[in-house]
């Protein structure tokens, strides 16, 4: 039994033809010139999905074999019977294949509880019927982190209300500073514009956020309000106070630069009395509560007000470089500040996240962080300073760790690998390094230094260093470090980028084959040094990896999105699937018209047809089997 579809693409005209019996679901890919005749024959394992055999096929037309001449131009129904059978009369019950006749909370389960989102996407391109169940989780969440982002989606959602309807959380970043140049800003208006023409159809809205720099006029939050009656998380810039029953709030302060360092410490500033009406007498449900403000941040707000609040389900809370209690002289006002803070902690036993983002020494925020032993006692992910990591009741029930303190000499690391130590259940840990000690470091010495992190935290499955300043470390020197850590599975590097830098994708091979439990990571290379974890610096090259592996667990290649900064004009990206065996292509090659490379101008083509269907059917098998479903059966 054979399905066969077509796809068109240029000048030719694809036919997979589907034999379980013969290939263990083969695909033959076969390609047809300008008059319509078959010439070649592509057939495709699709256990080896990126082996190709080549058979040149007779002069025979397509009509010949049974198989229409037009092209199609949407993907077929991929387990209907070949057209060249014979059909079945109106009145005889054609039965459908098992796979089609799967009930449909079974496949949306599968898209429920599917972990990778390219796993979703591959189940969605199996047939149309999969792509309507899948939908909700394919477009379930929309994060737009580029000004070209932001123009091409909010348009295609303006025209495409059937697919808008499917958002349930949506985060608007127009004009970042990591990807915009300057003098390439676009309108935020015309943004926010966008974003209330297709407000009626997010009928699933639940979050919205809005990282702009410029606060949307007030036709936005009307429109949000009167179409979205399940929004309940709002995430922006200063101005939002018309909002109740809100389950997640984030404010925050941003800054393009730190030139403002120059006139001094800013003036305090209190924010209106409406916010806080808002948040303590209008939210009692609170469950995720943000004041952020990176430091240094160039408005100083007092935010002492917030721990006045009780919000009973309150689970996670982060407060900025902000003012929370009295940077006078009156010892008794700022023990009355401290104490209050203190208490707002012990009262709220379900917190699970807690983030602090003060200047280091800063006299408007508690030098200290003491609670009492019951307290906290769900907490789980912490992100501030070393000296409030020493305080925290329960380390061992800590999983997710960001320290925000610079490790900017020698002698400031061994504290952290003590207080390491203690936290043994310690999964995710984010660091912030500064390598510039005049000369004092040698390669070998960057290597002991990651060397032991790791060994600090020896069941840490994901790693985030962030390092901003020169000299440097390489590539090669971390992949080393990283043998000490065998339970890692995953890590980001933010780095500043060297002109001796691999290519990435030889990097992201190197790292695989020496440390093959990686399965996934990110490497970020900036132009800039960015002397705070504000942000600021303007990324060079951005690369997301993910390796595949073979039956037997065995690294045999490696997935890999790089995208480059704009140069010459023109933004470059590309995605690939490049064997570990082989030698890398050349990274940026774009000679060839079907090159790998994308820019503004063209679309990439980064991997056959034919092998994205036999993803789909892959992704399709593995949905199957995690049901205990024969995949033979469905044929």
């Amino acid at each position: 039994m054979f399905s066969s579809f077509f796809e068109t693409w240029g000048c030719l005209s694809t036919s997979f033809l589907l034999s379980p019996s013969i290939y263990d679901l083969g695909t033959c890919l076969a390609t047809r010139s300008g008059r319509g005749r078959l010439t070649h024959l592509y057939i495709i394992d699709l256990g080896q999905p990126h082996t190709l055999s080549f058979c040149p096929m007779p002069s025979r037309t397509l009509s010949a074999m049974g198989l229409s001449s037009s092209p199609i131009p949407k993907l077929k129904n991929m387990f209907k019977q070949d057209s060249s059978s014979p059909r079945r009369t109106a009145s005889t019950n054609s039965p459908k294949s098992l796979i089609e006749a799967l009930p449909s909370f079974v496949i949306y389960e599968i898209g429920r509880q599917a972990e990778s989102l390219c796993d979703v996407l591959n189940l969605s391109l199996a047939s149309s019927r999969m792509r309507s169940l899948i939908a909700p989780f394919l477009y379930s969440n929309i994060e737009l982190k580029t000004n070209k982002q932001c123009k091409a989606t909010l348009v295609f959602l303006s025209k495409r209300p059937e697919i808008a309807q499917h958002i349930r959380r949506l985060a608007v970043h127009p004009n970042p500073l990591e990807w915009t140049p300057l003098g390439e800003e676009i309108d935020e208006g015309l943004v926010a514009n966008l974003i209330t023409r297709i407000c009626p159809s997010l009928r699933s809205l639940e979050s919205f956020a809005w990282e702009g720099w410029e606060m949307p006029s007030d036709e936005l939050w009307i429109s949000l309000r009167k179409s979205c009656s399940r929004l309940k998380g709002i995430s922006s810039t200063i101005g939002l106070f018309n909002f109740s029953d809100l389950k997640q709030f984030s404010l925050t302060v941003k800054s393009r630069s730190l030139e403002w360092l120059k006139g001094g410490q800013p003036k305090p500033e209190r924010l209106p009395r409406r916010l806080w009406e808002m948040l303590i007498e209008r939210c009692p449900r609170m469950e995720e509560l943000s004041l952020s403000a990176p430091a240094p941040a160039h408005r100083l707000f007092d935010v002492r007000n917030v721990v006045l609040g009780r919000w009973p389900r309150l689970k996670s809370i982060t407060l900025g470089d902000m003012i929370l209690q009295s940077g006078t002289r009156d010892d008794g006002t700022a023990m009355a500040d401290y104490q209050t803070f203190m208490k707002f902690f012990t009262m709220h036993t379900r917190l699970r996240h807690v983030a602090f983002q003060q200047s280091v020494g800063a006299s408007t925020f508690p030098s200290a962080f003491s609670v009492p032993f019951s307290a906290l006692s769900n907490l789980e992910s912490f992100h501030g300073p070393l000296k409030y990591l020493r305080s925290i009741p329960h380390p061992e029930k800590l999983r997710f760790l960001t320290l925000t303190s610079l490790h900017h000499t020698t002698s400031s690391f061994s504290p952290t690998f003590t207080a390491l130590q203690d936290f043994q259940n310690l999964e995710s840990l984010s660091v912030w390094v500064d390598l510039s000690f005049g000369g004092q470091l040698n390669l070998q010495d960057e290597s002991q230094l990651f060397n032991t992190f790791l060994l600090a935290c020896p069941t840490l499955r994901h790693f985030q260093l962030m390092c901003f300043t020169r000299p440097n470390f390489r590539m090669k020197e971390f992949s080393r470090a990283l043998r000490n850590a065998p339970n890692l599975e995953s890590f980001t590097i933010t780095k500043m980028y060297k002109s001796s830098d691999d290519e990435m994708v030889a990097s992201a091979i190197r790292i695989i084959q020496e440390n093959p439990n990686i399965q996934e990571f990110t490497l970020q290379y900036t132009q800039d040094r960015w002397p705070t974890l504000s942000g600021g610096g303007r990324l060079r090259q951005l690369g997301i990896f993910r390796t595949e592996y073979d039956e037997f667990g065995n690294p045999v290649a490696v997935h890999g999105m790089e995208r480059r900064a704009k140069t010459l004009g023109y933004e470059s990206s590309r995605r690939y699937v490049q064997s570990l065996a082989s030698k890398p292509s050349s990274p940026w090659d774009t000679r060839s018209p079907r090159s790998s490379v994308s820019s503004d101008a063209r679309s990439f083509t980064s991997t056959s047809f034919s092998t994205k269907v036999g993803d789909a059917v892959l992704g399709l098998r593995q949905a199957l089997l995690y049901y205990r479903i024969p995949f033979s059966l469905c044929f």
